[in-house]
C-alpha cells in the first residue's frame, strides 16, 4: 500500500519542519508550501489524503486557500486540518462551516496533533 500523502501549508518554516518530521515518522509523504499560490499549484499537480492549512499567511490567507481547494474538483474531497494561532470561537466556527474537518490552535500539543492527523486521514492510531 502506498504511503498517505499530505500537503502542509504554513508561512513559518519551523512549523513545516515539525509537521514534516512528525508525519514522515508515520510513513507519510509530505509536500510543503509557504504560501497560498504555491499550495494551490501543488494541489493541482498532486493528489493528497490530507491538507494542513495555516490561516494567517501573507498575500492569500488560509480561508481564501480553503475556498479555492473546496472549489477544485481535484481537491474538494481532501480533509483539511486548520492549524493556526487564532483561537477565537467565531474563527473556529467559520472554519468548520467552510468545510474544515479539524481545527488546531498553535502552539499545539504534539500528541493531540498526531491524533487529529490520524483521525482526519481515517487511520486507526492503534494500527488495528
Amino acid at each position: 500500500m502506498a504511503p498517505k500523502r499530505v500537503l502542509a501549508i504554513d508561512d513559518e518554516p519551523d512549523v513545516l519542519i515539525i509537521i514534516r518530521t512528525a508525519l514522515e515518522g508515520m510513513n507519510v509523504d509530505v509536500d510543503t508550501a509557504k504560501n497560498g499560490p504555491d499550495a494551490l499549484a501543488l494541489a493541482n499537480e498532486n493528489t493528497y489524503d490530507l491538507i494542513i492549512l495555516d490561516v494567517m499567511m501573507p498575500g492569500m490567507d488560509g480561508f481564501e486557500v480553503l475556498r479555492r481547494l473546496k472549489d477544485n474538483e481535484k481537491t474538494f474531497e481532501a480533509p483539511v486540518v486548520m492549524l493556526t494561532g487564532l483561537a477565537e470561537k467565531a474563527m473556529i466556527k467559520l472554519a468548520l462551516d467552510e468545510g474544515v474537518s479539524h481545527y488546531l490552535v498553535k502552539p499545539f500539543d504534539f500528541q493531540e496533533f498526531l491524533q487529529v492527523i490520524n483521525e482526519a486521514m481515517g487511520a486507526d492510531p492503534m494500527g488495528d
